[in-house]
């Protein structure tokens, strides 16, 4: 799945307190003023910025980011408890105080990420996983009240496993919101691998704004073909999401690219004055079956390249197996 989010026609934005992409990262060497730290285990069970097991994650990931690959360096029978922690932070700036990421969690074999922040004095928790997430997935904490007046803060990410697949991290931003802030954070369902045919279209709506989000309206296309829009109302406070929101269904055909988008306009019934968190764009396939072609006349895919991606995107196993499909050379 290839996924977007974002708009250019962006007025205002945060302030922000904290934003690092990992860009000036290399090796095992974190950002200026970062921690990384292994515990328990070898003194090399330490977050990554090279990806090493090449693994690979869609946008908003791009360039560096950080990794803690259980499965790909650290298969050696020893448990891992290893933390990357942020440069300290002024939180003092703002009354309100959101940190938001993208990360993508493979859950299994008993590992476990766990989100903690510093107020100077202590650390406390804010979220922990253990399911795999979405690829990937934007997560959104209003850390308000437990950073709030801090001038020393710092916040840090907790790995613990065995041999445990991994966790990927990337866009950490820490920001003061505007007053009126929302956007579609996560496409919720169909999650790849699904069925050709009619599938929900259901969509994570956030509040990135200080204001409470009462209502707002969703649009969404498929293959640049604009859509019924869904009026959606509710509850919102900062940082907060409605998970699994029905905005309408669509009949996929297998195995062929869908381009689905959807954006959120009119929060509270005024301009939205960030664009920048406003859109969502998938790529989607159903799952392979039947038989296709490579190579030739009108193929469906070009290439050995093309199908082992092709299938990978419908579901097939990332090692490169192609579940219920037969090819024609």
């Amino acid at each position: 799945m290839f996924l977007i989010l974002g708009d250019t026609g962006r007025a205002f934005a945060q302030t922000y307190i904290l934003n690092e992409d990992f860009s000036s990262a290399s090796g095992t060497t974190p950002p200026t003023g970062w921690l990384n730290s292994a515990g328990s285990g070898p003194a090399t069970d330490k977050w990554h910025f090279d990806n090493p097991g090449g693994r690979n994650i869609n946008y908003p990931f791009s360039g560096s980011f950080a990794i803690f690959d259980s499965e790909n360096y650290s298969s050696d029978g020893s448990k891992e408890t290893t933390t990357l922690e942020t440069r300290f932070f002024d939180a003092s700036v703002s009354q309100n105080t959101v940190l938001y990421f993208d990360h993508f969690f493979a859950g299994g074999k008993g590992g476990s990420g766990t989100v903690e922040v510093y107020n100077g004095f202590i650390w406390q928790f804010v979220a922990s996983y253990s399911d795999s997430t979405g690829n990937p997935q934007s997560e959104v904490y209003n850390i308000s009240s437990l950073v709030r007046g801090a001038t020393a803060a710092k916040v840090r990410f907790r790995w613990e496993g065995n041999n445990s697949y991994f966790w990927a991290i990337d866009n950490i931003r820490i920001y003061a919101p505007l007053p009126l802030d929302a956007g579609i954070s996560a496409l919720d369902a169909p999650n790849m691998p699904f069925k050709a045919g009619a599938q929900p279209i259901q969509v994570r709506l956030t509040n990135f704004g200080a204001n409470t989000l009462t209502k707002t309206t969703i649009g969404w296309s498929v293959n640049n073909v604009v859509q019924a829009a869904y009026n959606w109302t509710g509850n919102l406070a900062l940082g907060m999401s409605a998970n699994d929101v029905k905005i309408g269904s669509y009949n996929f055909p297998t195995g062929k690219p869908v381009r689905l988008k959807v954006w959120q306009t009119q929060p509270n019934g005024l301009n939205d004055p960030n664009g920048q968190n406003d859109t969502l764009a998938v790529t989607l396939y159903s799952s392979l079956c039947g038989l296709y072609t490579i190579g030739g006349t009108n193929p469906d895919f070009t290439s050995f390249y093309g199908s082992g991606n092709g299938a990978e995107q419908c579901g097939g196993d990332l090692r490169g197996d192609f579940p219920r499909a037969q090819w024609r050379v």
